[in-house]
């Protein structure tokens, strides 16, 4: 496979596992029945539930969707590999998409390492998105680099909001809000980027 149809490819698993993610991580709000609220609950909870269809659709779809985010992060570096923030903003892509990986091996029965996990996914992705953002500024891709920031930050301030002010307590609602609002914006992004590589041709852009 040549180097555009790989980019092109990993535009498409880049899609398909964040449309994948979400659903997955839908469906399993939904078996685990009376096990898990909105209101009440995170959604690491899901993974440790007493509804075992749930628990093991949840995790084996957490594993699977960070493999698939290595695949599209290849992609995304060989596709601009133009500046300096681009390497380091798709280790970062890597880095996260290992960490959500592993939440779904450590779950909440592993104590601190689940928690340590999940918080190096949910705060290095958005560093990633922000890194990235700033590299299309500078080669003059305003829109993209623009928005890809300020996802970034709105993806940062909802999490650690939620950590360090408890801003879904006071609204009635469990850390699974706060969790699934950040994991919209990350999988928004990524179908969106992933999208953009799907389009590429054999000239960068």
């Amino acid at each position: 496979m040549n180097s555009s149809r790989f980019v092109k490819s990993a535009g498409l698993v880049g899609i398909v596992a964040a449309l994948y993610g979400l659903l997955a991580v839908f469906a399993a709000t939904f078996m685990a029945g009376d096990s898990f609220s909105w209101s009440e609950n995170a959604l690491s909870d899901i993974g440790v539930s007493p509804a075992a269809n749930a628990a093991v659709l949840f995790n084996f779809s957490l594993a699977l969707v960070g493999v698939l985010n290595f695949v599209f992060s290849v992609g995304f570096v060989k596709a601009y590999a133009k500046d300096a923030l681009f390497y380091m903003g798709s280790i970062l892509l890597v880095l996260g998409g290992g960490f959500l990986s592993l939440v779904g091996v450590f779950t909440e029965a592993y104590g601190n390492i689940h928690r340590y996990i999940s918080l190096g996914y949910f705060v290095l992705f958005p560093l990633a998105m922000i890194m990235i953002g700033i590299a299309f500024t500078k080669m003059n891709m305003q829109n993209r680099g623009y928005l890809s920031i300020l996802a970034g930050i709105v993806a940062l301030l909802v999490i650690l909001g939620g950590i360090a002010l408890d801003w879904h307590t006071r609204l009635g609602l469990g850390f699974a809000v706060p969790e699934i609002v950040e994991a919209l914006i990350i999988a928004a992004w990524i179908i969106w980027m992933g999208a953009n590589l799907t389009r590429l041709t054999n000239k960068k852009q």
